[in-house]
């Protein structure tokens, strides 16, 4: 609703102002703050135990830093003007329990209380998405997804974020 609100508003009151619309899927990566917000907390409910099984869910994920860099080189491309890009690493969509799995073979000790299940459920359809525009366009080049999820961990991990071992 927000991407249409924007383009509505270019197309009625922008004048000579462009819009680039960047939509990312699930953000992860490693975080500047000192709180766990948003995806983190599902980082945090994951390493602490707190969620004993994962949702069952698929989606794309997208490297917060990859968000960034894509942001940028939107703006400096002036043939961008007009489009709209996804931003998610390459390869198939993943779940909340690959996401426990590279978790669980990546950090072992620290990974000891992830989720081992997924909620019970339906088969998940295959969902496609695909970053193609933004990687021909504007020389977007991603992260592969296991670097994201080890990164997004440790990060809170070295922030202490993931409070005491049990």
């Amino acid at each position: 609703m927000a991407e249409r609100a924007a383009w509505d508003f270019i197309d009625h009151e922008g004048g000579d102002t462009e819009l680039v619309v960047i939509n990312p899927t699930w953000i992860a990566g490693p975080t500047l703050t000192t709180a766990a917000r948003s995806s983190l907390q599902v980082f945090t409910a994951m390493l602490s135990g707190a969620m004993t099984v994962t949702p069952r869910q698929r989606f794309g994920i997208a490297d917060v830093r990859d968000v960034a860099d894509l942001h940028v080189a939107a703006m400096a491309a002036p043939e961008a003007a007009g489009k709209r890009y996804l931003a998610l690493a390459d390869g198939p969509t993943t779940t909340f329990l690959a996401v426990a799995r590279v978790l669980r073979e990546r950090l072992g000790s620290l990974a000891v209380r992830v989720p081992t299940e997924e909620a019970p459920g339906d088969e998940l359809p295959s969902l496609v998405i695909h970053n193609d525009r933004a990687k021909a366009e504007l020389g977007f080049r991603p992260r592969p997804v296991e670097a994201t999820i080890v990164e997004t961990a440790e990060s809170l991990r070295d922030l202490g974020l993931l409070g005491e071992p049990a």
